[in-house]
């Protein structure tokens, strides 16, 4: 069992303007509906993937009830925790033929002590050796991340398999807690290590470095690609030349997929592993707003990623 856990959902709207003028009116067509949070999102794609999840986390009011609506729609287990408050919206914008996106994301709702209980309630039945937890995206009032790291660290001690895809800032902290994946770009990377390491080689060099308390760091939008690290090799991996129409979820998407494989065997290959992942965020990416890759084109591009072998890593 995938348990893909979203501290923050939101009901998310997309549209599109021929052009976004400040100060003027501007009409919005295309509006699409769906259900937003990283978790969420990769705990889709590992479902279209054949993992078996259970998605989690706190909803409320009407759009809680509308995020639960469109997640049937997928036949998706869920367990959500219903809180007092009204799950947030969020917004995105695509403008005329540029793709370019304008995006608006709130704060979202208070979280109750007893509605957190309820969730640690729900993550608890997670079993080592068998379950995989995935936490992701950012935290709502009430939801600290010193409680997030008490939870990771509760899982490692259980040696559960912890996936952490959260916010950089949130992510300096919750690294201290051993979660065994985390997936930085670029730049959180830099934050998270207090570096301006930016080519391949630099930042593995620094990878190595947190691999002695994290067994697997995967670090986007270097070189143009992205690298997958343990302690024993390191994989470096590109996509090939696409036409990107929208860049929300190509994040979620790779770990979704990695964790669709991980669930399965935790010691899958790296070069698996990457190579599926990256085949899942190139599937995002060519498609429009907020819609995520499907099954059959992940597995398209799946044959045309290219991954190799960093040597001496």
């Amino acid at each position: 069992m995938i348990y893909a856990i979203t501290f923050n959902p939101a009901l998310d709207i997309s549209g599109k303007v021929d052009r976004l003028i400040p100060n003027e009116k501007c009409y919005v067509h295309h509006e699409i509906q769906t259900p937003g949070g990283n978790g969420i999102n990769a705990g889709i794609i590992a479902s279209r993937l054949n993992g078996n999840v259970l998605l989690s986390g706190f909803v409320g009011g009407n759009n809680g009830k509308m995020i639960s609506r469109l997640l049937k729609k997928e036949k998706l287990k869920q367990n959500f925790i219903t809180i007092n408050g009204d799950t947030r919206i969020n917004v995105t914008i695509s403008e005329g033929n540029s793709h370019q996106q304008t995006r608006l994301s709130f704060a979202g709702p208070q979280i109750l002590k007893n509605e957190w209980s309820q969730l640690l309630r729900i993550i608890e039945k997670a079993k080592p050796g068998k379950d995989l937890v995935l936490l992701g995206g950012s935290l709502p009032p009430g939801v600290s991340v010193l409680m997030v790291s008490s939870l990771v660290l509760s899982l490692s001690q259980k040696n559960v398999f912890c996936m952490v895809d959260m916010p950089g800032e949130s992510l300096k902290k919750i690294i201290r807690s051993r979660p065994h994946f985390i997936k930085p770009n670029l730049q959180e990377f830099q934050d998270l290590t207090k570096t301006n390491v930016t080519s391949v080689k630099s930042v593995l060099g620094v990878a190595k470095d947190l691999n002695k308390f994290i067994p697997l760091i995967s670090i986007s939008s270097v070189e143009g690609g992205a690298l997958l690290v343990n302690k024993k090799e390191a994989w470096f991996g590109k996509t090939p030349k696409i036409s990107i129409h929208s860049t929300v979820g190509a994040g979620d998407s790779m770990v979704g997929a990695m964790a669709a494989l991980l669930s399965k065997n935790p010691d899958t290959p790296l070069d698996d592993l990457l190579k599926l992942g990256l085949a899942a965020s190139c599937a995002t990416l060519t498609e429009p707003g907020l819609t995520l890759g499907s099954f059959q084109s992940i597995k398209s591009f799946e044959q045309k990623v290219r991954v190799r072998k960093i040597k001496d890593s």
